[in-house]
């Protein structure tokens, strides 16, 4: 996983400055089309990650049943606050213009250190107040429109569909089609957000400042799986781990990270390794187009009814000598010079 998205000198794939017919670089591919009702509802400015929490269901009880503790209490403890305030604020605000009521006092007969002690009183619970309110009022509303909303919905499974969003203070910086190319960092952040000891934890301990979970999508999703009785849905296995991006060229995006540890993955690995040392090589001499142009043409002639026959092989190298030819570049001895193309497989990888 980590070598194929992190190379000092092979650029990472592009998302917006490929020709408009080269289509995505690897290890990114075009979201396949039945996840459309999936990928359709969410931003286009996020990056999200998709992976299959397989934790014990027990687990994923304990982990909801805490935060639920923690809201109830503050729910209670707001609800009471607000129950006060009904008597409280109305016979304080008459007090503070002068008028009788329940909490004024007699400034000729109350010492002013008396005053002084019910003011700072008063002024206490009003800040207490302000703070309930202001940091701590959103916590259960959040929680039930978020994390109750999905457990109504979801239940508690053994095999659940976790879906996080990228934080938009961090997120709304990027690039959108220039950051999977350049910008080293964020790849980083992205590929560490996934790996596999990352996701072994359960999805609600997987929020943290990079990423939140959206609790909206993960709804979506099961809904898509749990029509599979139906006979339209969408199986569990396409929501492996994978990591979604939205791009002016291409649309949605994907790249099946969970696949790169198979022997298929770790094959298809190597062979777009092995691509994008031949995109470095023709960029170096300034030939770019030449291998946008050599992808495209191996992609048709792959794609033809009967696939990538012998015969339609020697096609592509006839007709890839030519290109190569005509751009002036020395066909055998590029090849030559990269260790050949055996074994490469455009349209798988």
């Amino acid at each position: 996983m980590g070598k194929s998205s992190r190379r000092k000198k092979t650029p990472s794939p592009s998302s917006g400055t490929s020709t408009p017919t080269s289509g995505p670089i690897p290890p990114f591919t075009n979201a396949p089309e039945i996840l459309k009702p999936f990928v359709e509802p969410l931003s286009q400015q996020e990056v999200y990650l998709v992976h299959i929490d397989t934790t014990h269901t027990d687990q994923k009880w304990q982990t909801f049943l805490v935060p639920s503790i923690v809201n109830m209490l503050v729910a209670v403890v707001i609800a009471v606050r607000v129950y006060m305030a009904f008597s409280t604020y109305p016979a304080l605000v008459k007090a503070l213009f002068g008028l009788q009521s329940a909490l004024s006092i007699d400034t000729a007969t109350v010492s002013w250190m008396q005053q002084a002690a019910l003011v700072l009183r008063r002024t206490g619970a009003i800040f207490i107040d302000y703070f309930l309110v202001t940091l701590f009022l959103s916590w259960p509303f959040n929680f039930v429109l978020g994390p109750v909303r999905w457990r109504r919905a979801v239940g508690f499974r053994d095999r659940e569909i976790i879906v996080r969003r990228s934080a938009s203070s961090w997120s709304s910086k990027l690039e959108r089609n220039k950051w999977i190319r350049d910008n080293e960092a964020m790849r980083d952040k992205i590929v560490a957000a996934v790996t596999p000891e990352r996701i072994g934890k359960t999805g609600y301990l997987l929020v943290d400042a990079d990423w939140d979970l959206d609790y909206a999508s993960m709804i979506c999703a099961h809904g898509l799986v749990d029509r599979i009785r139906k006979g339209d849905g969408v199986q569990l296995d396409e929501f492996r781990t994978a990591v979604l991006v939205h791009t002016d060229t291409d649309g949605w995006l994907i790249w099946r990270v969970g696949d790169e540890n198979t022997p298929v993955g770790r094959q298809r690995s190597e062979q777009r390794d092995q691509i994008l040392a031949y995109k470095d090589k023709l960029t170096e001499m300034g030939k770019e187009d030449l291998f946008f142009r050599w992808v495209e043409m191996v992609q048709w002639e792959s794609s033809q009814p009967g696939g990538f026959t012998p015969a339609r092989q020697k096609s592509a190298m006839l007709q890839a000598k030519q290109m190569f030819e005509e751009e002036n570049v020395n066909f055998s001895g590029f090849w030559d010079d990269l260790g050949g193309m055996e074994g490469i497989d455009i349209e798988e990888t």
